[in-house]
């Protein structure tokens, strides 16, 4: 269940608001910013440290141009490795000014499961093309169908960032569609308003608090309450995530950025 518990909680990182604003230039995100987060579990009633999350940026430079690489690793600790071992990455590379992505790169190793998916965008055609290995398949591709605005779990993790919560009215709701498993699923959002939560090591700080639903087949057995706190200042840092699901709770906290 640990690969179940992390990817929600990646899930659960991935919130934005009505993406019409995604032409907007992004001035929030640039090169060489590193999160780490943690990644809990209750177990027994006690909020149990099992994973680590990191996030980085980092310049991509092309024959024709140059994009922002998104990755995110997820990492189960190593005394947890006997009973579960998760080595996943997730990576996006995209326009610096917009978000919008070009390439989504999707690496899985969960146990003795192992599987590969990549999603090429090709916004003028508004198709993603979906190339997946596992075993059983290789180079399996589909043509998913998006437009403009359709993002991947990584660059909609970013965008959220970006984007101008103080305009926002207290339950105010919205929705985003993004790429997942080669289909299109949407996520809805409501702002709750600020609260004030401890940041990394870094005391006590505003944020923006935001619940969020998901819709399609492949989530909608993620059921219970499931909210995500912002920092309500520039960098906009994903400081805290709670879910309840059927079978406890999932907690990620943000531990140490750099910038």
């Amino acid at each position: 269940m640990l690969q179940k518990f992390l990817f929600i909680g990646l899930l659960l990182i991935v919130t934005s608001f009505n993406t019409t604003s995604t032409s907007t230039n992004n001035t929030t995100i640039t090169s060489g910013e590193k999160l780490t987060l943690v990644a809990s579990y209750k177990m027994s009633g006690i909020m149990t440290d099992i994973a680590q999350i990191n996030m980085e940026t980092s310049t991509v430079k092309t024959k024709t141009r140059e994009l922002l690489r998104l990755k995110c690793t997820a990492s189960t600790y190593s005394k947890w490795d006997s009973y579960f071992r998760v080595r996943d990455l997730y990576e996006s590379y995209v326009n610096p000014e917009t978000l919008v992505p070009a390439l989504f790169n999707r690496k899985i190793e969960e146990g003795t499961y192992k599987k590969e998916l990549k999603y090429l965008f090709k916004r003028r055609s508004r198709t993603a093309v979906s190339t997946m290995n596992k075993k059983g398949y290789k180079d399996y591709k589909v043509n998913v169908p998006i437009d403009y605005n359709t993002m991947d779990i990584v660059s909609s993790i970013y965008k959220v960032r970006t984007l101008d919560f103080e305009n926002f009215g207290i339950g105010q709701t919205t929705s985003l569609d993004f790429v997942l498993d080669s289909k299109v699923q949407t996520l809805t959002v409501k702002y709750l308003g600020q609260e004030n939560i401890n940041v990394a090591n870094n005391g006590s700080k505003s944020c923006h608090k935001l619940s969020i639903g998901f819709g399609g087949k492949e989530l909608e057995n993620v059921k219970g309450g499931k909210y995500i706190w912002i920092t309500a200042d520039e960098d906009r840092l994903p400081a805290l995530i709670k879910a309840d699901i059927p079978l406890g709770a999932v907690q990620i906290r943000l531990s140490n950025f750099t910038k």
